[in-house]
């Protein structure tokens, strides 16, 4: 079974166990609506949005008879993960500078995991739209 496949089935069995969970927790524990609670709502579900559209987009490309990977994607995916994970650090030194406020070390914990995701999805974004620096170079 190929790599496209495998998402094609993995990818909405990963959606609905997150949707099924959340409405799991609303539908048993009543929680109270806090910035927090709708924060971990959004980024969920933004970070949810991403591999759906992704899967959408390789599923549309794969029978357009286009490539899915070619050697400009790895490229950018390699810039992104350079960048993404220069940032990181830094997002992870101002963490621990600032681990006094937060109440416990899973938040902490959490909180450094989706900055560490967001930075990716965001030099992704950013590289995809303004091109790779130096990629017309040998």
């Amino acid at each position: 079974m190929s790599y496209l496949n495998r998402s094609i089935l993995i990818v909405p069995i990963l959606a609905a166990c997150v949707i099924g969970g959340f409405a799991f927790y609303f539908l048993n524990y009543e929680p109270m609506i806090s910035w927090k609670m709708i924060t971990i709502i959004i980024l969920s579900l933004v970070m949810l949005a991403i591999p759906v559209y992704r899967n959408i987009q390789n599923a549309k490309d794969k029978k357009r008879n286009i490539p899915l990977e070619d050697e400009m994607s790895r490229v950018l995916e390699i810039y992104a993960a350079a960048y993404a994970f220069r940032y990181s650090m830094l997002s992870w030194f101002l963490i621990f500078i600032f681990r006094g406020n937060f109440p416990d070390p899973e938040e902490m914990l959490g909180i450094g995991i989706l900055a560490s995701a967001a930075i990716f999805g965001l030099s992704w974004v950013y590289f995809r739209l303004n091109g790779i620096p130096n990629a017309d170079q040998d």
